[in-house]
């Protein structure tokens, strides 16, 4: 059985994608007089009508009555998406603006998502969202304790990606700074690269020793599985003021829905969910999105990082009638190069 997409002659595909293109720009139902005027297309306006009342039936586009303009459906972004959008490459000035928003020499995983959310909104003139990288496993880095007074010593512990939890502890027994020198070296030779499950199963194998090392180490384990519990919950949202400046949402109940998706945590969470493996883009349209919330508008997300070491999330988020091709080529130079820098600190030395 022939998909839509199919049954359309190279004439029409191209007339489709000329009407995508026109109402992304103008957010104006695209008339035949106005198709005219495009090189590409060398026939009669009696031949432009009936293609588009073809497209009509298709329920690619859609029109209030038969003289008025054409508007595209779901249907035909996604041919848009498909064909023409997913080929484009992001501008050279796009990504010279990342490169200088995001500096590999400041080792900060967060600033990174922050600063991408940021360059990809006033990209796309829509929403930006990024997630904070998250460790598939939080792992140790490096734990330093430093001497406070007597039996007190703070722990500094550094996970992946150079996160810093610190604590006070209170030891069993004083040490001198030289003792706590001697004693960081040891856990970090026993504990560096190790997850929460890791050190958790090095104190149950040792039940019997009640010293300082046992101590800071359930003290590690604590800390580490609050980093995973609290990791997943950290984003950045930038560019809603962009996105409401589009027509779309001169209504102010339009608007209201807007803001109250884009300040809703569990939209994001399910936006940034269902997301491609790492290279790959997907573009979710319309009723497309499981979320009933999400059918009017379209979400562009990708995954960025280092397989089995950290992984984040990058979408652009804005009605139906987005610049695919801008968001798709911005979405992917995002992913990849932070996906570099991941790679870069992963590797990098203490």
């Amino acid at each position: 059985m022939q998909t839509v997409f199919e049954q359309l002659n190279e004439r029409r595909k191209t007339l489709l994608g000329l009407i995508v293109d026109d109402y992304i720009q103008t957010a104006a139902p695209v008339a035949s007089q106005h198709l005219l005027k495009h090189p590409e297309l060398k026939v009669s306006p009696a031949t432009i009508r009936n293609d588009m009342a073809e497209l009509e039936d298709l329920g690619l586009i859609a029109r209030p009555h038969t003289s008025a303009g054409g508007v595209p459906q779901d249907l035909a972004y996604r041919f848009y998406v498909e064909s023409v959008a997913s080929h484009t490459k992001a501008p050279r000035i796009f990504q010279v603006l990342v490169q200088e928003a995001l500096h590999q020499d400041e080792a900060d995983p967060e600033a990174w998502a922050r600063e991408a959310a940021g360059v990809l909104s006033h990209e796309v003139r829509n929403v930006g969202i990024a997630t904070v990288p998250r460790a598939f496993q939080a792992r140790i880095r490096h734990v330093q304790l430093v001497p406070v007074r007597d039996v007190q010593a703070l722990l500094v512990l550094v996970m992946q990606e150079r996160r810093v939890r610190q604590q006070r502890i209170n030891l069993p027994q004083p040490f001198t700074a030289d003792g706590l020198i001697d004693l960081s070296s040891a856990l970090n030779a026993a504990l560096a690269d190790k997850t929460a499950r890791d050190v958790r199963a090095m104190v149950e194998a040792h039940q019997a020793d009640n010293g300082a090392p046992r101590l800071i180490m359930e003290e590690i384990v604590r800390l580490v599985a609050l980093e995973e519990e609290q990791e997943a919950e950290r984003h950045y949202v930038e560019g809603l003021r962009d996105m409401l400046s589009q027509p779309e949402f001169t209504s102010g109940d339009r608007a209201r829905e807007a803001v109250g998706l884009v300040e809703d945590t569990d939209v994001i969470k399910q936006m940034t969910a269902d997301v491609p493996d790492h290279g790959e883009v997907r573009v979710i349209i319309g009723n497309e999105n499981r979320q009933e919330g999400l059918r009017h508008y379209s979400i562009v997300v990708g995954r960025y990082g280092v397989p089995g070491y950290a992984s984040g999330t990058i979408a652009a988020m804005g009605p139906t009638r987005m610049d695919y091709a801008r968001a798709i080529s911005s979405v992917r130079y995002l992913t990849s190069f932070l996906s570099g820098l991941l790679d870069a600190l992963r590797d990098s030395p203490e």
